[in-house]
C-alpha cells in the first residue's frame, strides 16, 4: 500500500513539474517586430501602432518610451498594440531626441518580466513656440551716450532660445505715430532689424515681434513687446557744423531747433549775419553758429 502511495505521490510531482515547464509559455515575453509612426511631437500624445506577436490579451503590456510609461495603452489583438507616447521630461530638451521603445507583458512574474524592445527607436521632434531671452537696447533702456543725435542708431537685435527664421513674421517699430521701416535679416538665434533711417535723440521707440517661426515651423505664441528711449541732448548756444549740414538740417536738430518751421531757419540768419564769414548757402565743416533763443526771440517761458 505504501509502494502504492509513493508511486502515486512520484507521478504527481512529475505531473506538476510536467505541467510548469509546458506552462512557462503560457506567458511568454512579447516579440515585438515594428512601430509607426516613429517620431511625435515632444509634448507627447502621438498615437503609436507596435506590432509583433505574444501581446498579453489578457493581462495587458507594459510599454515605455525612454523609460517613460505610455499613456492610453490597449492590446486589441496578439498581434498589436496601440499607445499614446508620453512628454518627454523637459518637452524643450527633447527636441530630436531618439529613445527606445520596450514592450512588456504582465501576465509574466514581476521578477522575471522581460522588457523587449522595439527594433525602431522613437524620435521626439520640436513643438515648442521659440522664446525671446534678450533684446538690444533692452526694454524700457534710456540711451544717454552718443556722438551724433541725428544718427544714434539704425538697427537692434531680437535673441531667441533656439534657431529661428528671420523671414518669417514681423517686427514693427513705431516712434509716436510714425513707423520705422526696414528689413529684418539674420542667422542662428538672433535677428537684426536694420531701420531705414536713423533714430534720433530725443525720442521713444516701441518695437512688436510677431509670428517668428523657428526651424520646425513653430510661430512665436503671443506678440513681444519692448520699448526704448533715446535722451535728448541739452540745448545748445553754439552748434559746430558738421560735415554735409544745410541750415533746415541744422535747425532740426535736438540740440538746436529739432523744429522744421522756416521761422528757426531764418533766427539762425539773423543771429549769425553780421558775421564776415557767415553765408547761409555756404557753410564750412567746423563753422561755429550762434543758437538764439529765449523771450527776446519770442520763445515764451524760456529764460533770457
Amino acid at each position: 500500500m505504501n509502494r502504492f502511495k509513493g508511486i502515486a505521490l512520484t507521478f504527481s510531482l512529475v505531473f506538476v513539474v510536467v505541467w510548469l515547464a509546458g506552462c512557462a509559455g503560457c506567458n511568454p515575453p512579447p516579440l515585438p517586430s515594428g512601430m509607426t509612426p516613429t517620431s511625435g511631437p515632444e509634448t507627447g500624445g502621438t498615437l503609436v501602432k507596435i506590432t509583433g506577436e505574444d501581446f498579453d490579451m489578457k493581462n495587458g503590456v507594459i510599454v515605455t518610451f525612454g523609460g517613460k510609461s505610455a499613456q492610453s495603452i490597449n492590446v486589441p489583438s496578439k498581434t498589436q498594440v496601440t499607445c499614446e507616447a508620453p512628454a518627454g521630461e523637459a518637452p524643450a530638451g527633447m527636441a530630436g531626441r531618439e529613445v527606445e521603445v520596450k514592450v512588456a507583458n504582465k501576465g509574466q512574474p514581476e521578477e522575471k518580466r522581460e522588457q523587449i524592445t522595439v527594433p525602431q527607436k522613437f524620435t521626439y521632434t520640436d513643438a515648442t513656440p521659440p522664446e525671446i531671452t534678450t533684446t538690444d537696447p533692452s526694454d524700457n533702456e534710456i540711451i544717454s551716450e552718443y556722438e551724433d543725435s541725428m544718427q544714434v542708431m539704425n538697427s537692434l537685435s531680437i535673441t531667441f532660445n533656439e534657431d529661428v527664421n528671420s523671414g518669417t513674421g514681423s517686427v514693427f517699430i513705431t516712434s509716436g505715430t510714425s513707423e520705422i521701416s526696414g528689413k529684418a535679416t539674420g542667422s542662428g538665434n538672433t535677428i537684426t532689424f536694420t531701420a531705414d533711417e536713423h533714430m534720433t535723440a530725443g525720442n521713444a521707440y516701441s518695437i512688436t515681434v510677431s509670428s517668428i517661426e523657428d526651424a520646425a515651423g513653430n510661430a512665436l505664441t503671443t506678440p513681444y513687446k519692448f520699448s526704448f528711449t533715446i535722451q535728448a541732448p541739452d540745448k545748445v548756444k553754439f552748434y559746430q557744423v558738421r560735415p554735409g549740414d544745410t541750415l533746415p538740417a541744422i535747425a532740426v536738430r535736438p540740440e538746436v531747433y529739432g523744429n522744421s518751421d522756416r521761422k528757426y531757419q531764418l533766427r539762425l540768419v539773423e543771429a549769425n549775419q553780421d558775421y564776415y564769414d557767415f553765408n547761409p548757402n555756404r557753410l564750412f565743416v567746423g563753422q561755429q553758429l550762434i543758437v538764439p533763443r529765449g523771450k527776446a526771440w519770442g520763445d515764451e517761458g524760456a529764460e533770457e
